[in-house]
């Protein structure tokens, strides 16, 4: 949750404002500045979840019912969120989000193994409280 620099909205359709869409500078890979510090994060596509997506401010069982919910995942039952999830280059960045930036823990070959055990068992979500 920090501050985007430089400062961008969110129009068009998650994209950009349509004079800054985010292939303005996000482009198809990761891009490291001659200072060294941190990068620019790329992907090709490079997208933006949809805010409907967000999880700010749920508890556990609300981000759980969440993924789960059609109408908030892009339309995924649960193995098309367990191909999203395990094949999507886009989600597997989050290992390799360049340099300055912390990669997820683990690696997607993991995270695929522990969606499809949760799968596997119930795809359970925790008990509101």
């Amino acid at each position: 949750m920090r501050v985007h620099s430089p400062p961008v909205v969110r129009a068009n359709a998650d994209f950009g404002a349509p004079a800054m869409t985010c292939n303005t500078c996000h482009g198809p890979s990761n891009v490291t500045f001659d200072s060294g510090e941190k990068s620019i994060p790329g992907h090709d596509p490079w997208l933006l979840a949809p805010a409907s997506m967000g999880w700010q401010g749920l508890s556990l069982a609300e981000q759980c019912e969440h993924i789960k919910d059609t109408k908030l995942n892009g339309n995924r039952d649960l193995e098309g969120l367990y191909k999203h999830m395990a094949t999507d280059t886009l989600v597997g960045w989050a290992w390799d989000p360049g340099k300055g930036r912390r990669p997820a823990p683990g690696n997607q070959k993991i995270f695929a193994a522990l969606i499809r055990a949760w799968i596997n068992t119930g795809a359970v979500c925790p008990v509101k409280g």
